[in-house]
């Protein structure tokens, strides 16, 4: 699967703008502030319906617009199909092949995508909720119904608030707190069966970033009970909070506080990680996640590198090249400077200057940094 033809109209600084990337490797560079990770985040777009950057559809907008459009031409294991991204303050509306489709779930019929962005080293040591959405993303990619257990899950949350909040009595609420169980259970057992699944590829991967100095643990939650135990389990939670949830109208236990644990060589790296650590970490994810992808659905998706290698020291940097130069598959790089990237990885590579929300090819004989 890859992208073979991309529009954008009035996204961000990106009035009217188009490229044809290869099936390889595609450099976008160019300054700062000229559009470049404009560029990447519409094609994110096409495959998640949502930003990594944003949860605002204004945002999106040239400033003056009304609304703004994200286009591509695409082939998915040898089938054309076209993706149509209308997006308006009040929403986005997508289209695949001119019939309107329901969500980002369908897409996943066309187009799998990995991002790794500089911005998701700050997950580590951020606030719970963007660890649970780094897992459920990923899970997302393998799993097209992940959506539907999340949205399930949430409403019963929203819904069971609502009544705690409102000081509704058992009769009311405890239906809800049923309801909120099973999708519970459902939703925590998919967490916890996925990291499972992805753990021996993660270590694996990690050992080799760190060239075998240190090993690291992806944990969803510590102790986790078997997955036939978790209705018993989130239930007793439950209960045993119910005095305090009515004093505070909230639901206190759950998968929407479970926290998913990030440990180096035993040690939590929330707490006692350094930076580099904390880079190899989500580097070793992003990296074990590809090749499982590649593995469980056979096909291999397309890649997005924003800015990541200002983020790597040489020696991640190496491996990291070394992994993209092992594999086939289309990858988006942003850059400010293309001299950075090895010569034997940009075999075959097509470049794009990214100027002023403009895109055009360019080659090595007329390239100037």
């Amino acid at each position: 699967m890859h992208f073979t033809r991309l529009k954008y109209r009035s996204f961000r600084n990106l009035e009217q703008a188009e490229f044809d990337p290869g099936p390889g490797i595609n450099v976008l560079w160019g300054n700062n502030a000229q559009g470049k990770t404009n560029t990447l985040e519409g094609i994110y777009l096409l495959g998640h319906l949502k930003s990594f950057r944003t949860s605002h559809p204004g945002e999106f907008l040239k400033t003056g617009s009304a609304s703004a459009g994200v286009a591509s031409e695409l082939d998915s294991n040898g089938v054309h199909v076209h993706l149509d991204l209308h997006i308006s303050p009040e929403g986005r509306e997508l289209r695949i092949n001119g019939k309107s489709a329901g969500g980002a779930a369908a897409l996943l019929d066309h187009v799998r995508q990995v991002l790794f962005s500089p911005e998701e080293v700050g997950v580590v040591r951020g606030p719970p909720t963007g660890r649970r959405n780094l897992l459920d993303r990923a899970i997302f990619q393998v799993d097209p119904g992940h959506l539907a257990k999340v949205q399930a899950y949430n409403r019963c949350l929203r819904q069971r608030n609502r009544l705690l909040k409102d000081q509704k009595p058992a009769r009311e609420t405890d239906p809800w707190t049923q309801a909120l169980v099973e999708a519970g259970s459902f939703l925590r057992g998919a967490r916890g069966v996925f990291v499972e699944r992805l753990s021996p590829l993660f270590r694996e991967t990690y050992h080799a970033i760190t060239a075998g100095e240190e090993s690291a643990e992806f944990r969803y939650p510590e102790g986790a009970p078997a997955r036939e135990e978790l209705p018993a389990v989130l239930a007793e939670q439950l209960f045993r909070r119910r005095d305090q949830e009515r004093r505070l109208g909230m639901t206190l236990a759950g998968p929407h506080r479970d926290d998913p644990g990030f440990f180096v060589d035993g040690l939590d790296l929330r707490t006692f990680g350094s930076q580099g650590q904390q880079r190899s970490f989500i580097l070793a994810f992003k990296t074990a996640l590809v090749q499982f992808l590649e593995q469980v659905t056979g096909q291999t998706p397309v890649l997005l590198l924003d800015d990541i290698t200002s983020e790597l020291d040489s020696q991640r940097r190496k491996f990291f090249f070394n992994f993209l130069g092992s594999r086939a598959g289309q990858v988006f790089i942003t850059t400010t400077d293309p001299g950075i990237l090895p010569p034997d990885l940009l075999h075959g590579a097509r470049f794009f200057r990214v100027e002023s929300g403009a895109l055009r090819e360019d080659h090595a004989e007329t390239r100037q940094i």
